[in-house]
């Protein structure tokens, strides 16, 4: 069987078994861990076929895996499997504390792997069509885990994440509706393949190209979080569980933003880059500086977090539209330290509402000397987000400082230095006030996690160092090669 069909098939499959398991929490926690381990090894070997062989097919490419999938898909499998590692501790604390039930357990559980499949398809599917189908169907696999508790702010905010989201995500319908029209009798091969709109960019309409973008950029855009459509971001993930959140913010904002630059990509070839980094470097400015004013005033970690979400996503935005070799592999590689560095912050937040019973740094503090393993972890997370060097986030910026640098776009590089020190500024505030500050709340849990369960968070705060500090040949490579499709 293809590898490709292989890493489809089996999410739905464990998906199913979860949801015909008994309730036992034991025998779920195991199938979980089990099954996630198999996927995240079958996606891993998925992209150590493209690292060897450039890309992978299926189905008349109907199914294509290149290095610019392979890096998300590598995000799936690490990212995902972490985050997933992580729940089974997270999802027994509500057990305990009756937050939810067994069978809301199950049903979590086994949404997770419908979600798993649904980001999957939209990474390997090389019809445009049903890519954003796929990205749609992420929306709808996803609410169910925001609104896992069934409370009236969790189910108000799983509504409001899908009436956005499917608004924004028609535009993108439009684009692809557009796209194909423009495509078709105009190039070679199937129009809907993403592949050959690539190859056939410079016979498409150019004034619908133009069009085609800005539709794609609020679809897309609606769903990475991009100002001003973002607003169903931050209550998303103040109100789901972290777990859920950590997969929102590491995995599927990075899967819309992949169907961005693939039109980014179609158009930058048909009628030249300036028009799409000009809409892109606006559309990063406006959201950096929107999400950062909004992060000065957040108390709730996690909607702290959230907003952090949507200024990254306007670092990749700004990246792309600063453009050149060096701004499109620093966006990508921007897409990956976030991918680590926000998993671990959300699941940071599940220790910290263990600890306090709440998510308002107001009533936190001491945490140093309650729970010093999660305080240095959630230290290494706001270091890697502010940009300081040794962590992964910084890697990223100081490239889009070099690309706008050699492209003598020192405006843009004032605006975006402006941007960042707001929010360092602002972050810093937050994690002393929570670490080191006065206790003005009630403290539930005035012990650390054991080693089990801090483990997946550990390992996240090693891939955020590592990424940092070393360069990995593989990823670099993918990366290389990932701009060099969008650019060719």
């Amino acid at each position: 069987m293809n590898i490709l069909v292989l890493i489809l098939i089996l999410p739905v499959i464990f998906g199913v078994t979860m949801f015909f398991s008994p309730l036992n929490f034991k025998v779920l926690q195991n199938l979980h861990i089990a099954f996630n381990t198999l996927i995240s090894a079958f996606l891993l070997c998925a992209v150590g076929l493209v690292v060897k062989n450039d890309y992978i097919s299926y189905f008349n490419e109907f199914l294509f895996l290149d290095s610019l999938g392979a890096i998300f898909l590598s995000l799936i499998a690490i990212t995902g499997f972490l985050v997933n590692l992580y729940m089974s501790s997270y999802m027994k604390w509500e057990i305990e504390a009756e937050h939810i039930t067994l069978r809301q357990l199950k049903n979590y559980f086994s949404l997770t792997f419908i979600f798993t499949f649904t980001m999957t398809l939209s990474v390997v599917c090389n019809n445009i069509a049903f890519m954003w189908a796929a990205i749609e169907a992420t929306t709808l696999s996803s609410v169910f885990l925001v609104a896992v508790n069934k409370d009236k702010k969790s189910t108000e905010s799983g509504y409001k994440y899908i009436v956005i989201c499917s608004i924004g995500l028609a535009f993108a319908l439009y684009a692809t509706i557009l796209l194909y029209c423009a495509g078709n009798n105009n190039i070679s091969g199937d129009s809907m393949l993403f592949t050959n709109l690539l190859e056939n960019a410079e016979n498409l309409n150019q004034d619908a190209l133009k069009l085609i973008f800005i539709f794609a950029l609020i679809g897309f855009g609606t769903k990475a979080g991009l100002v001003p459509t973002h607003t169903w971001l931050p209550d998303v993930h103040a109100q789901g569980p972290a777990p859920t959140s950590a997969l929102l913010s590491g995995i599927l904002l990075k899967c819309a933003m992949l169907g961005l630059i693939k039109y980014y990509a179609i158009v930058g070839k048909g009628i030249g880059f300036d028009f799409v980094q000009t809409i892109m470097v606006v559309s990063g400015l406006i959201t950096l500086f929107v999400a950062g004013f909004f992060l000065i005033r957040q108390h709730d970690v996690k909607r702290m977090f959230a907003y952090h979400s949507i200024v990254h996503m306007g670092v990749i935005a700004f990246g792309l539209g600063v453009g050149s070799f060096i701004g499109i592999f620093a966006a990508i590689f921007h897409c990956m330290a976030h991918s680590f560095t926000k998993a671990l912050a959300f699941c940071v937040t599940g220790n910290m509402a263990k600890i306090y019973g709440t998510k308002d740094m107001t009533k936190m503090g001491s945490m140093i000397k309650i729970a010093p393993l999660t305080t240095v972890l959630f230290g290494i997370s706001i270091c890697s987000l502010v940009g300081v060097p040794g962590f992964a986030i910084f890697v990223s910026e100081f490239w889009i400082f070099k690309a706008a640098a050699l492209n003598s776009q020192y405006i843009l590089m004032i605006l975006f230095a402006i941007a960042l020190a707001i929010i360092f500024i602002a972050d810093f505030s937050h994690f002393f006030l929570a670490s080191f500050g006065k206790v003005n709340g009630e403290v539930k849990y005035a012990k650390e996690m054991t080693l089990a369960e801090n483990l997946p968070l550990i390992l996240l705060a090693l891939l955020v160092i590592s990424f940092g500090i070393w360069q990995f040949d593989v990823f670099i490579e993918l990366i290389n090669n990932s701009v060099k499709i969008i650019m060719r």
